[in-house]
C-alpha cells in the first residue's frame, strides 16, 4: 500500500512539472512572437534614424518647414564655424539688394590680419575681392575673411555681430547667441533646430550655390588653397549647400543641405564621432526621409476661387486667389486615405482689405489637419460712396 502511494505521488509529480515546463515554454514562445511581431513594425527608415550616432540632429523639409526627424535638436551647443553662415547670409542679403557687388574689393584690417586659424592670411591693408571673400568662407572656414566681410558690410564687427543677433531673433533662432563673427569665443551658441532655420533662408540665394559645392579651390592668386569640409559635395548627388567642420570639443558636425526626390532637405547634425560617421549619418537622414514622405500638392477646387458678391462695395465681387501656392509633405501611400475640409463666406461687406481671408480649404489626415490653404481677397475694394454710386449709375445707364 506504501508503496503504490509513492507511485501516485510521483506520477503526480511528474505530471506537476511536466505542465509547468509546458506552459514556461509557451510563455517564452508568446514573448518572443510578441517581440518579433513588435520588431516587424519598426520600419527600414525608422532603423537608418535610430541607427544615427550623432548626440544631436534634426531633418527638415525647406519647402514646408516641417520637421521630419530630430533628436535632442533644442541642445545648446557652441556653433564655432557654424557662425560663419549668419555672416554668410548678412553679406547675402547686400548682394541681393545691390549694395554690394560681387567685384567689389574689401580692405583686410590689422584685426583680421591678427584671426587665428583657419585663415587665408591676409596681410594688413591687402584689398580682396567679395567673390574671393565668400570662397574663403563657404569652400574654407576662412576667419580672416570673415572678419574682412563684417568690418566691410559693417564698418566693424561689432555692429555686423549685432545685426547677427538681430536677424537670428527674427528668423527665431531663440536659442542662438553671437559674440562674433568667426565662431571663435566659446560663448557663440546655437541649436540645431535654430540652424535648420538659418539655412532654409540661405538655400534662398541661389547664386551661393557654385560656391558651397566647389570642392577645391584657390584664392589670392594661388597663394592659398582651399579645401571644402563637406565630403559629401563630392560623392551624394543633389548636394545644394552649407558647412561642416570638426573640432575636438564638439566632434564631427555639418549642415546639408539636398534636393532630392521633390523635397528640399536639410539636416543638421551635432556630435558625430568622425567625419565618416557624420556623413553616414547625414545619408541615413535622407535615406529614411525619401523613403518615407513624398510632396503632394493639393489641387484646391474650382468653387472656392469664384468671385464673392460684395455689398455696399464699390465693386460687386471679390476676386479671389490663393495666399500661397500648397504644397505639403505626406507619408508616401496615404494621399487616397486624405479627407477635404472647405469653408467659404457667402457674401463680403465692404471694406474689403487686399489678401483677407475669404476661404479656406484644408486636407486631413487621420483627422489631424495637415495642410490649410488661405484663399484671399485679390484688391482692395472701398466702401461705397456718393461720386461711386454716381459712376455706376452713369455706367448702367450708358449700357442701355
Amino acid at each position: 500500500m506504501f508503496k503504490r502511494k509513492i507511485v501516485v505521488y510521483s506520477i503526480c509529480l511528474l505530471l506537476a512539472l511536466s505542465m509547468h515546463l509546458f506552459c514556461s515554454s509557451v510563455s517564452a514562445s508568446d514573448g518572443t512572437e510578441k517581440n518579433a511581431e513588435q520588431a516587424s513594425k519598426i520600419t527600414p527608415a525608422e532603423q537608418d534614424v535610430s541607427s544615427v550616432t550623432a548626440k544631436s540632429f534634426v531633418l527638415v523639409e525647406m519647402q514646408t518647414g516641417k520637421v521630419l526627424y530630430e533628436r535632442q535638436a533644442d541642445t545648446v551647443f557652441q556653433s564655432l564655424h557654424f557662425n560663419k553662415l549668419m555672416t554668410l547670409l548678412l553679406l547675402s542679403e547686400k548682394i541681393r539688394s545691390g549694395d554690394i557687388d560681387f567685384n567689389q574689393t574689401f580692405k583686410a584690417s590689422s584685426r583680421a590680419n591678427s584671426c587665428k586659424d583657419p585663415q587665408i592670411w591676409l596681410e594688413n591693408n591687402e584689398e580682396i575681392t567679395v567673390d574671393e571673400l565668400i570662397k574663403a568662407i563657404t569652400v574654407g572656414n576662412a576667419n580672416d575673411a570673415a572678419v574682412t566681410i563684417a568690418e566691410g558690410v559693417s564698418g566693424s564687427e561689432k555692429k555686423f555681430v549685432e545685426s547677427m543677433n538681430e536677424k537670428a531673433r527674427s528668423l527665431g533662432m531663440n536659442k542662438t547667441v553671437y559674440k562674433d563673427c568667426t565662431g571663435t569665443d566659446a560663448a557663440n551658441v546655437t541649436t540645431a533646430n535654430d540652424l535648420s532655420k538659418l539655412c532654409t533662408r540661405l538655400e534662398k540665394y541661389d547664386f551661393l550655390a557654385p560656391y558651397m559645392k566647389t570642392w577645391l579651390i584657390t584664392v589670392r592668386n594661388g597663394k592659398a588653397e582651399l579645401v571644402n569640409n563637406n565630403t559629401l559635395v563630392r560623392t551624394y548627388g543633389g548636394i545644394s549647400g552649407m558647412k561642416a567642420f570638426s573640432s575636438e570639443k564638439l566632434g564631427s558636425c555639418s549642415c546639408v543641405t539636398v534636393n532630392k526626390s521633390g523635397m528640399k532637405l536639410c539636416a543638421v547634425v551635432f556630435g558625430s564621432a568622425d567625419k565618416q560617421k557624420r556623413d553616414n549619418d547625414v545619408k541615413k537622414l535622407f535615406k529614411a526621409a525619401t523613403d518615407s514622405f513624398q510632396t503632394y500638392t493639393p489641387k484646391v477646387p474650382e468653387k472656392l476661387l469664384k468671385n464673392i458678391p460684395v455689398t455696399g462695395g464699390a465693386e460687386l465681387e471679390c476676386e479671389l486667389e490663393l495666399e500661397s501656392e500648397p504644397l505639403v509633405i505626406i507619408k508616401r501611400g496615404t494621399s487616397a486615405e486624405l479627407k477635404e475640409v472647405s469653408e467659404t463666406s457667402e457674401i463680403l461687406e465692404a471694406p474689403v482689405e487686399k489678401g483677407q481671408v475669404c476661404a479656406r480649404y484644408t486636407l486631413e489626415y487621420d483627422n489631424s489637419p495637415v495642410c490649410t490653404v488661405n484663399i484671399v481677397a485679390k484688391d482692395d475694394i472701398k466702401k461705397m460712396d456718393w461720386i461711386c454710386g454716381v459712376k455706376k449709375l452713369l455706367y448702367n445707364l450708358l449700357k442701355l
